[in-house]
C-alpha cells in the first residue's frame, strides 16, 4: 500500500488552494527515533484544562518566578496558588495593549508590572502594589535594574539598583532614525527594536548611565507589531519588517535575525498587512515534551505555531459551532510553575493548564482535530482511488460518553481544495480494540485529490501514516 506523501507534515498554504493547501490544525509533527514503526507522526496540540477560576478577564499576561505566579485579567492584579485559588493584588490601568512583567529577583524583591502605559512596583514582602512610573509600554530587567520602553517617544528608562521605586535616568536612540517600538530582556540584554532596524544593549558599566549599544549588536530587520515579541529558543522571536517592505517572522540567531517563516506564511502575513490587522498580532512561546513553541496570534483569527524541534508550522485555533468554523486560539502568554504550563484565557476569565490528556478546549469545548494533506496529481491524469486507510492510534474509546465510540471522519476534494464531498466516518476502536482497521473504500477518481481527516472525540489522536491505492483511469 503506497503512502499518502507528506502526510505527517505541518500547515502549508499559498495564494492559490490549487498550487498549495495543507493545513495541520490542532496537531503538529512529531519526528519518531530510528526504529519507530514510522519516521514521523501527527499528535495533539494540548488540551486545556481549568486551573483558576477569576472573577475578572480576559487574561493580559501571566509571570512566574520562585513559586509565586501573578497574571492580569481585565484591570485586577491576580496571585494565584499551588491548589488553584487566588488573591486579588490590586488593580491596574488597561488599554489595548498586553501585560508585561519582570522582577529584580533577590537583591531587590520587587515585580515590575506595565499595564495601560503605566509602571507599577509589587513589593513581594509586603504584597503592596504602587505605581512609580508613567508613560512606559514594555518592561524588563537586567543586573538588578528595571528598564522600561516608552514606544511613545522611544524613550528607554531604567530605574535605580534594585530599586524600582526610583527612576532617574533614560536614554534616546542615536544609533538609528527610526523609534524604539518593542523591547525584551534576553540573557542580560536588551532587544530593541524599531519600524526597520534594531539593537541590542547591554550592562557596560558606564556612568551615570550604565547601559550602552552592544558592539555588533545593530540588526537590520525592523518589527511590525510590537507585541509579537517573545522569548523563544534561548533568543526572541518576533513578526518583523525589513526597510524594503518584506513582512516575515524572524528568530534571533546570536545578534542575526533569521527568518523562520514560509513563503506561505510571508503571504497570510501580508494578507493582514493588507486587512490592517497584522501589527495588533501578539506572540508568546512554551516549552513541552522537547518542543519549543512560538505562537503567533492574529486579532480573531487562528493561530500559527512554530517548532523549533521539527521547523515546521502548524495551526491552532478554537472550533466555533455557531459559525461552523475556526475562529481566534483562546490560550494566550505562558508561564511555568509546579509543573504546569499555565496561559491566559483571551476571551473568558479561566486560567488553564495545557495537558496532554485532556481533548477539549477552553471550556470544555470540542477540540477539534484536523489534517488536510498535499495534492495528489499525475500529469492532471484522471486517477482512481480504491481505498484510503489511515494508520493511527487505536482502541483508544472512553468507558462511557462521548469518546466511547470514538470516530475519525475523511472527505477529499478533486479541484484542490476548492469544493469538498460528504464526510464519512470510521471508528478508530473502542477501549482495548487495538485491531481495528480505520479504512475508507471506493474513493471515486480525480485529477487533483485532497484528502482532509478531522476528529473531536476527547481522545487520544495519533496518526502515523496514510495509505491510498492509486490507479491511473482510462478517462
Amino acid at each position: 500500500m503506497p503512502p499518502v506523501p507528506g502526510f505527517a507534515n505541518g500547515s502549508y498554504v499559498s495564494r492559490s488552494g490549487m498550487m498549495a493547501g495543507e493545513r495541520c490544525m490542532n496537531l503538529f509533527p512529531e519526528l519518531v527515533p530510528m526504529g519507530g514503526k514510522t519516521r514521523s507522526a501527527l499528535v495533539p496540540a494540548p488540551g486545556l484544562t481549568s486551573f483558576a477560576s477569576l472573577s475578572t478577564g480576559p487574561g493580559r499576561g501571566i509571570f512566574a518566578q520562585d513559586g509565586r505566579v501573578f497574571t492580569v485579567y481585565g484591570t485586577t492584579l491576580w496571585e494565584l496558588y499551588q491548589n488553584g485559588t487566588s488573591t486579588n493584588r490590586g488593580t491596574v490601568a488597561i488599554d489595548a495593549n498586553p501585560v508585561t512583567f519582570d522582577t529584580n529577583g533577590d537583591g531587590g524583591g520587587q515585580l515590575l508590572i506595565t499595564s495601560g502605559d503605566l509602571g507599577y512596583i509589587f513589593t513581594l514582602s509586603t504584597n503592596v502594589l504602587t505605581q512609580p512610573v508613567a508613560n512606559v509600554t514594555f518592561g524588563g530587567q537586567i543586573d538588578g535594574f528595571f528598564t522600561a520602553l516608552d514606544a511613545d517617544t522611544s524613550t528607554l528608562r531604567i530605574s535605580a539598583s534594585l530599586d524600582g521605586a526610583t527612576w532617574t535616568q533614560s536614554a534616546q536612540r542615536t544609533a538609528f532614525s527610526d523609534p524604539w517600538l518593542a523591547m525584551i530582556t534576553v540573557e542580560r540584554e536588551a532587544v530593541l527594536i524599531g519600524e526597520t532596524t534594531g539593537e541590542v544593549w547591554h550592562n557596560a558599566g558606564r556612568s551615570p548611565f550604565p547601559f550602552a549599544l552592544r558592539s555588533g549588536g545593530e540588526v537590520q530587520v525592523g518589527i511590525l507589531a510590537p507585541f509579537s515579541l517573545a522569548r523563544f529558543g534561548g533568543s526572541c522571536a518576533w513578526l518583523g519588517r525589513t526597510e524594503h517592505g518584506s513582512y516575515r517572522v524572524f528568530w534571533m540567531n546570536g545578534y542575526t535575525p533569521v527568518p523562520i517563516s514560509t513563503p506561505g506564511i510571508d503571504w497570510i502575513i501580508q494578507t493582514y498587512v493588507d486587512g490592517g490587522s497584522a501589527n495588533n498580532a501578539l506572540g508568546w512561546s512554551y516549552e513541552r515534551e522537547g518542543h519549543q513553541c512560538y505562537v503567533l496570534h492574529f486579532p480573531d483569527e487562528r493561530a500559527w505555531v512554530y517548532d523549533l524541534s521539527t521547523n515546521q508550522w502548524h495551526e491552532r485555533g478554537y472550533w466555533d459551532t455557531s459559525v461552523a468554523r475556526f475562529t481566534g486560539y483562546r490560550p494566550l502568554f505562558h508561564a511555568t510553575a509546579w509543573g504546569r504550563n499555565l496561559v491566559c484565557d483571551s476571551d473568558g476569565t479561566d486560567v488553564y493548564s495545557l495537558s496532554s490528556t485532556t481533548y477539549t478546549d477552553a471550556g470544555g469545548a470540542a477540540l477539534l482535530r484536523q489534517r488536510r494533506t498535499p495534492h495528489q496529481s499525475q500529469e492532471n491524469a484522471r486517477l482512481c482511488f480504491p481505498y484510503f486507510e489511515l494508520e493511527c492510534q487505536k482502541g483508544v474509546g472512553l468507558t462511557s460518553g462521548q469518546g466511547s465510540a470514538p470516530l475519525v471522519g475523511l472527505r477529499y476534494s478533486n479541484d484542490g481544495g476548492n469544493t469538498w464531498g460528504e464526510r464519512r466516518d470510521r471508528s478508530v476502536g473502542a477501549r482495548g480494540n487495538y485491531t481495528q482497521r480505520v479504512r475508507w473504500d471506493l474513493c471515486g477518481s480525480g485529477r487533483d485529490r485532497v484528502w482532509e481527516l478531522s476528529s473531536s472525540d476527547p481522545v487520544a489522536t495519533v496518526w502515523f501514516d496514510a495509505y491510498t491505492d492509486v490507479e491511473t483511469c482510462l478517462n
